[in-house]
């Protein structure tokens, strides 16, 4: 699976045009690359001045149709290359991903959908632990509240692991989630959902039956102004490039520093744009509070 990118992070989105064609190979199939996106990874220190060391690195070729997408994840810190096909139908609905090593498929998931695009199949074949874990969703509606219930059955190598039968109101939110055993009778837990007026989850409450327990977790509601979020210039003349990537990293950063030090916006998502096509995007998550810097090329062909 491809490796996650959890901290603050810098995302620089550039398309070129170039006449050369490229191909890439998923197995033992070949397809052709509409476009190809170069993708890396830094940690981002930034004291006396700005450091940027690679983490990671990924190549994510795509076909003209976004039919298929392949993404190869090269994690420097572990010295391995993963690569991870996905495969989309024509409403571009997820059917397929793929794990390779080498030519070898390590790893399979498959998935099926109604005709109102709704998912009601899952599998996942590891070849590496030997097991097949299946879910399959069917959905009813309330006719007169018009509430929706959906029903997902787990299995592990074809035996049931557990019913879940998940409840949400009119307007799409989810409000409960009952899990019963593989008999689809005695009830593992049930949990429940709070929203406040702007429809943001605040709390939740697990009740376990066998216990007579109840389990309660407020959930994070902080919202930040709206200057943590905006779209604007990046603010320097130079133009981004893979070979002169770091630079103009730096530089962008060293421009809008006053923005990423705002004592107002613990969080924040900034967009800069420099050129047709092309975008900075600096954010932060939760993860040690520490920032990533992701330099993001597009080139298509």
């Amino acid at each position: 699976m491809l490796k996650k990118i959890l901290a603050s992070s810098v995302l620089i989105f550039c398309v070129y045009t170039i006449s050369a064609q490229v191909a890439f190979k998923a197995g033992w199939d070949a397809y052709e690359a509409k476009s190809v996106i170069h993708e890396y990874t830094y940690s981002y220190i930034n004291k006396d001045e700005i450091k940027l060391s690679l983490i990671d690195s990924i190549v994510i070729y795509i076909t003209a149709d976004s039919s298929v997408v392949m993404a190869t994840n090269s994690l420097i810190t572990e010295k391995q290359t993963i690569k991870k096909v996905s495969f989309y139908n024509a409403s571009k609905k997820l059917v397929k991903q793929e794990e390779f090593n080498g030519n070898e498929v390590v790893n399979s998931v498959e998935y099926r959908y109604d005709s109102k695009s709704r998912k009601i199949f899952q599998e996942e074949i590891n070849k590496g632990t030997g097991n097949t874990y299946r879910k399959t969703y069917e959905y009813t509606t309330d006719k007169k509240t018009k509430e929706d219930m959906i029903q997902e059955v787990s299995y592990l190598n074809n035996k049931i692991e557990y019913y879940d039968r998940s409840y949400f109101d009119k307007n799409g939110l989810k409000y409960k989630e009952v899990r019963l055993n593989d008999n689809n009778k005695d009830i593992m837990h049930v949990e429940t959902y709070t929203y406040n007026s702007e429809n943001k989850l605040t709390h939740r409450s697990v009740f376990f039956p066998q216990f007579k327990v109840t389990k309660e977790f407020d959930e994070n509601t902080d919202t930040q102004p709206e200057k943590c979020t905006k779209m604007t210039f990046c603010g320097v003349p130079d133009k981004a490039s893979i070979v002169g990537r770091l630079a103009f990293m730096k530089k962008v950063l060293a421009k809008n520093q006053a923005c990423f030090s705002d004592p107002q916006c613990q969080n924040f998502e900034y967009k800069f744009t420099s050129m047709p096509n092309c975008e900075i995007v600096v954010k932060t998550t939760k993860v040690n509070h520490g920032k990533n810097v992701i330099f993001k090329y597009r080139e298509r062909y």
